[in-house]
């Protein structure tokens, strides 16, 4: 009984990492998951060793135990006890029910994200520099975008879902919102410091925004619906120098 509960608790360990990271976490991060498992009292570190040498195998998991233990005592050299332990371990966590549970969750976020409205707050910030005097320029923004299918065409997203099929839509979110930002950043800081003598006037540069906005969705798989902001300046402010102006 209680080796049942020791594979129980390693295989609650195991399935908690899938969940987060992904069916292929467990063979292309094999140490982190061993280092994840010693983390818990109740895992001792001969098995937790011995499923980093099969993580590390990259030996694929089959529902017949008596198989499974043959295969691992033959690519990873232990013996009939640890292997037969540790194909209860792999057979439980790799159960008909859990394969399923994955492959439903499989982009999962993606497809929320796909189903919501892309909204987010933008803050630009900028200085322009006069030579003898700075204007910190400033603009709010509330954006909304809506995603549309061809976000699948997208290498930066690809390559995500293909390291964790199960990533939420929140992170992708971040993904797309860290580029709008880059984006919007630069062409603000652009606007702010193009005239070397004539100070910018924050307030009109929503006039360049949603066309800027138009831009950006069209080269990254959104359709531009609305935005809200407003800019301003905290004033001109003379640099002072030592012994004077």
């Amino acid at each position: 009984m209680e080796e049942f509960k020791q594979i129980e608790v390693i295989v609650m360990v195991l399935k908690d990492v899938i969940d987060h990271n992904g069916p292929e976490y467990i063979t292309d991060k094999p140490f982190q998951v061993y280092k994840k498992l010693l983390k818990s009292a109740e895992v001792d570190r001969r098995t937790a060793a011995a499923l980093l040498q099969v993580f590390v195998s990259g030996l694929v998991p089959c529902s017949d135990k008596e198989k499974l233990s043959s295969m691992i005592q033959t690519e990873c050299s232990l013996n009939a006890s640890m292997s037969d332990r540790l194909s209860a371990i792999l057979s439980m966590l790799y159960s008909e029910e859990n394969r399923n549970e994955w492959r439903n969750r499989t982009s999962e976020g993606l497809f929320q994200f796909l189903k919501e409205d892309f909204s987010c707050n933008w803050e630009g910030f900028a200085v322009w520099d006069a030579g003898n005097g700075t204007v910190d320029c400033h603009y709010e923004a509330k954006i909304v975008l809506k995603p549309t299918d061809a976000l699948a065409a997208d290498k930066e997203l690809a390559n995500l879902l293909a390291t964790n099929p199960f990533t939420p839509k929140t992170e992708i979110h971040e993904l797309f919102f860290k580029r709008l930002e880059r984006y919007l950043d630069s062409d603000f800081e652009d606007y702010c410091t193009c005239e070397d003598y004539y100070q910018p006037v924050v307030e009109d540069y929503g006039c360049n925004l949603e066309s800027n906005l138009e831009h950006w969705c069209s080269k990254n798989g959104f359709e531009f619906i609305s935005c809200d902001g407003d800019g301003y300046d905290e004033g001109y402010q003379p640099k002072y120098r030592r012994g004077g102006w």
